[in-house]
């Protein structure tokens, strides 16, 4: 069971794409709270935003660094928006 998949094709001519399921959103909400919530469907995001980044490179989708940048990018866009919010 996943949250987030990234398709990478192994032709140049096919179009990559980043699947996101948001059924379980609302139950999310009420375990986690809102804040939570979002955050773990961003982080599901981003991380698939960097395996697609390495896939633009021509690299190994490497999972250990999908999941560290990934947290990272979400990190970064929680301060801007918190900065810009406030």
């Amino acid at each position: 069971m996943v949250s987030a998949t990234f398709f990478a094709p192994y032709e140049e001519d096919v179009e990559p794409y980043i699947r996101l399921a948001t059924e379980d959103f609302y139950e999310l909400i009420e375990e986690r709270g809102k804040a939570d919530a979002l955050y773990a469907m961003l982080d599901s995001i981003a991380y698939e935003i960097i395996h697609y980044q390495q896939w633009l490179e021509d690299r190994e989708l490497q999972e250990d660094e999908a999941e560290e940048e990934g947290y990272k990018m979400v990190d970064r866009y929680s301060e801007t928006i918190n900065s810009i919010l406030s």
